[in-house]
């Protein structure tokens, strides 16, 4: 009996014992909202001193000794204060309810890091996935439009499924690329943009890859304008980061979703044309007597445009393993006759936790199919628009409406048009469209897979790999009875075939370190390396028709005439990086980063690698010191970077080239060079990001500064040297601006609103282009005082949008116009030197959203303007030239054009003042422009009408519904090419659209 007491006393002991010293307890904070890990939260033991500790960036804490009966007190700025009985629990899932989720929410940053947001020290945008997908575009960068500052997005002229011109805080590279970087969970994709073309004659535009993601995929994106938020993605990094959060699946019982968007389009702004005036018999212009002109409407051209996207989703998952799977599917007809674009969309993602969650697995696949046909931008080739623009008013046009006739003798049809090329390569519209056929399909899959290692609760460490690879198949198959400048001068047709092989293969691995010490202090940390292998193989085989006509087939190509085309390229780059974010008391941070890297792009120079680093400062101000009561928060931040764009491939190793006319290889002209360096683009910012009214007001401030150097040349040398060029590097250009966003939300009984403005300005200026460079080799000197590039003109002190012209008319010696009194019209002489007109850089640009809901009914509203710059119009200087614009027109009626205090001849005036050798600064219009963009009304029925087993949410939606304000003849938001140059050009652009439609989601 004694033993059994001893034991029950020692039992009894050992359980009170366990009980004072108490246990472990861990956690999770999260959001109450999004369900993100709340970074940085404070978990102290009520009652007892120094007991607590901070969430790490996981939102995951740890608590020892922690007794019996124990609350815990979970607080973090923006969100409400909550106390935790602990109970039995070890393991606790705590959700807070947040004030204001922009104070502490997560984002997503360089290389996919989640950091939080208040120890930011650069300007991080992130958009919801609804941003994008209220309302469709086959192209998702078109809805980013106006809703983030910085960032100037310019849709191609292309159409439906064209590319996107994205720049974010201006104009950088001369040479390079100007596009923002994409990157997806943290991998940068290769993104081949096809949308740039070249002016008058260049080859119509295509897609590009990063239009081939379904939007209903994206979770989040964030937008990295500013160098230091990029600066981890070292050479690639200067133009800013698009940063896509795709979704995966969720804990829970199965979601599905289903979404259906359809749109119809027609052309939004159009020529305004007149139809009082004819022409003479056999002229193509329509300079003939009034009343003579035929009824004839070129807006009937177009067709309505279509666009139908379908997307299902399905959601699933357990604590260990969630499940994402999704299939979508676009279709879109243009507005122009047989122009189309299709896009299939497959995505799988999978993650799987094991080995007691220390192991997590992520794998995912895509499988996109797409197909487009014809797409047109602007300027002569393949181009409808001038013929049918242009197109006598005094003829019938229902004559060309039958584009093709049956030729007897040669048993085939033919193209019916008897106006000839007009010397601008016109061809039957119609004909263009459906006997001009440019053929594009692409077939790409994207694998990815992650494996992190928790560690220890501190430390992780993860890999990353990522494979995409696409095949493009594109085929010209031009018609017998197309003009034979065309067919290479068979009168059987013309047949061109092309693969290309576009392959990216990216690798990364990382150690992130979240750590707490003494309370005070946090330290956030990365240090990896990284290896990509980008490469690009093309293949192509055509010509003219030799036996069978419209036989298209490689072996119906002339033998003598038919010509291989072939073109490649490797790229590879190898980077070790880190970063280290420390905080004190989670007030006060300081952030670091380093990159170098090696690229291939140097092999065989001096300069193998090089190196970029970034830092920051960013403070809480408001729990620094007290502030007024208005004043929820204030955060001040200030950041420097150097980040770059990689050098052009193959400037080291020159190489002997194929030239296709002459049949022969031809020896590398330039000089080969020693040390090379990247283009290096240094950057300042600073800013503010403050809270107001309980939180209901945001304001965010930004100031930036960037100077871009080592811009690179190619130069006429001196013969002596053996070569006919050479490549140096010299030039700077500027970039400062600031970037303004202001928010309000609140809630009036039932109703919410919420409205958000955004306003930014950038100002250009090349401080230097080539000035005194001395070459150690000729012991020459070189200067470059302009470079022309497209349409714009650069020199020093300029900017990178300037426009010059070289003729004026002529003037006496007070300046007046000048009237030749033999022809009693005016005279065009050429200047000396170009004189700058304008610039196509805006001044500013400025985006409200709207959103209203109540009790289910949701109005979102989209206001865009754009302020200053100037937009050129030789599709107006050509109708005008032709006597087909109501200008003319009412030249006419009003007896001619005036000129100092008479009137000209409206004829005479227009064939010297209009047409593709006129005066160009007669053709010059601000681009100054307000539009309601987007416009979405929707209504969400209650739950109970479906069962409570479904959700289902109706919409009727639009874009470019309205246009407030425009003074140009076109849409000055409209490019034809998303390169760095010919923007702000109109010749025969294709209109912009406006769209208008109805979409409907389903949730089950």
């Amino acid at each position: 009996m004694k033993k059994v007491l001893s034991l029950l006393m020692t039992l009894f002991f050992c359980v009170a014992t366990a009980l004072a010293q108490g246990r472990s307890i861990s956690g999770v904070v999260l959001d109450a909202t999004n369900h993100e890990p709340v970074i940085g939260a404070s978990v102290l033991v009520k009652g007892v001193p120094g007991q607590g500790a901070s969430t790490d960036i996981n939102g995951k804490f740890t608590l020892k000794n922690v007794k019996a009966g124990a609350v815990l007190v979970v607080s973090s700025i923006g969100y409400t204060k909550k106390e935790v009985p602990v109970g039995n629990q070890t393991e606790l899932k705590i959700e807070l309810a947040s004030e204001d989720n922009q104070l502490q929410g997560v984002v997503v940053t360089a290389l996919g890091i989640k950091r939080s947001q208040k120890a930011l020290s650069y300007n991080v945008q992130e958009v919801k996935s609804d941003a994008l997908t209220t309302v469709k575009d086959a192209n998702f960068m078109n809805s980013l439009n106006g809703k983030v500052a910085g960032v100037n997005i310019n849709a191609s002229a292309a159409g439906v499924g064209g590319a996107t011109r994205v720049v974010m805080r201006g104009i950088k590279s001369i040479s390079a690329n100007n596009n923002a970087l994409y990157v997806i969970d943290g991998v940068p994709i290769f993104n081949v943009n096809n949308g740039s073309t070249s002016g008058e004659y260049s080859s119509q535009p295509s897609g590009e890859g990063i239009s081939d993601i379904n939007p209903d995929d994206i979770e989040s994106m964030s937008v990295l304008s500013g160098p230091a938020a990029a600066a981890l993605y070292g050479s690639s990094a200067a133009q800013g980061v698009i940063l896509i959060t795709t979704k995966k699946g969720k804990e829970g019982k199965v979601k599905l979703e289903y979404s259906n968007s359809t749109t119809f389009s027609n052309p939004f702004i159009m020529p305004r044309f007149q139809s009082e005036y004819g022409n003479q018999p056999g002229s193509f212009k329509s300079w003939g007597a009034k009343g003579s002109a035929l009824a004839y409407d070129p807006t009937k051209f177009f067709n309505t445009g279509t666009n139908i996207i379908n997307s299902v989703a399905l959601t699933t998952g357990t604590e260990k393993n969630q499940t994402y799977i999704s299939a979508a599917t676009t279709n879109a007809a243009g507005i122009l006759p047989n122009n189309k674009y299709n896009r299939y969309n497959f995505t799988f993602r999978n993650s799987t936790k094991f080995l007691g969650d220390k192991l997590t697995l992520d794998l995912g696949a895509q499988y996109i199919l797409q197909d487009q046909k014809n797409m047109v931008a602007q300027g002569y080739y393949y181009n409808p628009l001038p013929a049918l623009y242009l197109y006598p008013r005094g003829e019938n046009f229902d004559e060309v409406r039958q584009y093709e006739v049956y030729d007897e003798a040669r048993n085939i049809s033919v193209q019916n048009w008897r106006w000839g090329n007009g010397g601008i390569d016109m061809e039957n519209p119609y004909w263009q469209m459906y006997r001009k056929n440019r053929l594009q399909n692409r077939e790409r899959y994207m694998l990815n897979g992650s494996l992190k290692w928790k560690v220890a609760s501190w430390i992780d460490l993860t890999g990353r790999i990522r494979v995409d690879n696409s095949i493009v198949n594109g085929k010209d198959k031009f018609y017998a009875g197309t003009d034979t400048y065309w067919t290479g001068g068979s009168t059987k047709g013309r047949y061109n075939q092309n693969k290309a092989e576009e392959k990216q293969m990216y690798a990364d691995a990382m150690a992130n370190i979240n750590k707490t010490f003494a309370e005070d202090y946090s330290l956030s940390a990365n240090i990896g390396g990284s290896l990509s292998n980008t490469s690009y193989n093309s293949l192509g085989y055509g010509g003219p028709l030799a036996d069978v006509p419209n036989g298209f087939n490689v072996y119906n190509v002339d033998r003598n005439n038919g010509a291989p085309s072939a073109s490649g390229w490797r790229e590879r780059a190898l980077a070790v990086f880190g970063s280290a974010e420390i905080g004190y008391k989670r007030l006060l941070f300081l952030t670091m980063t380093a990159r170098n890297e090696w690229s291939s792009t140097l092999a065989g120079t001096d300069q193998l690698s090089y190196f970029f680093p970034s830092i920051g400062l960013s403070g809480v101000i408001s729990d620094m010191i007290q502030l007024p009561k208005a004043v929820n928060y204030l955060k001040a931040r200030v950041s420097y970077a150097d980040v770059g764009s990689p050098l052009p491939r193959n400037l080291t190793q020159p190489r002997y080239t194929w030239d296709s006319n002459s049949r022969t290889w031809v020896a590398p002209t330039y000089r080969p060079l020693g040390k090379l360096y990247p283009e290096k683009t240094s950057s300042w910012e600073a800013g503010l990001n403050m809270r107001f009214l309980r939180n209901a007001l945001s304001l965010d401030v930004t100031w930036y500064l960037s100077d871009t150097k080592n811009q690179t040349f190619n130069v006429t040398t001196s013969p002596a040297s053996g070569y006919s060029s050479m490549y140096v590097q010299s030039g700077n250009v500027r970039n400062y601006g600031m970037e303004f966003a202001l928010g309000y939300r609140q809630d009036f009984g039932k109703l919410h609103w919420e409205t958000n403005v955004t306003y930014s300005f950038n100002r250009n200026r090349i401080v230097e282009l080539l000035d005194n460079y001395y070459d150690p080799v000729t012991k020459e000197t070189y200067s470059l005082p302009f470079l022309n590039q497209g349409n714009v003109r650069l020199v020093k002190n300029g900017t990178m949008g300037d426009l010059y012209t070289s003729s004026d008319f002529k003037r006496d010696q007070e300046g007046n116009i000048w009237i030749d009194p033999s022809t009693n019209n005016v005279v065009k002489e050429e200047l000396s030197e170009p004189r700058k007109i304008g610039s196509v850089l805006p001044s500013g640009n400025l985006g409200w959203r709207n959103s209203v809901s109540f009790q289910g009914i949701n109005l979102t509203a989209l206001l865009t303007a754009r302020f200053g710059g100037q937009v050129t119009s030789m599709t107006q200087a050509m109708m005008d030239a032709y006597g087909v614009s109501k200008t003319s027109a009412d030249a006419r009626n009003a007896g001619g054009v005036v000129v100092n205090k008479g009137r000209v001849d409206a004829e005479g005036y227009y064939n010297v003042v209009g047409g593709r050798g006129g005066i160009t600064q007669e053709y010059l219009y601000d681009a100054t422009n307000v539009r309601l963009q987007e416009l979405s009304l929707g209504y969400t029925l209650p739950k109970k009408w479906l069962a409570n087993k479904a959700r289902l949410t109706a919409s009727v939606v639009g874009r470019n519904l309205l246009m407030i304000y425009n003074h140009a003849p076109f849409d000055p938001e409209a490019t034809a090419s998303t390169g760095t140059y010919n923007q702000g050009s109109d010749i025969f652009m294709m209109p912009s659209l406006r769209s208008f439609g109805f979409s409907i989601k389903m949730e089950f």
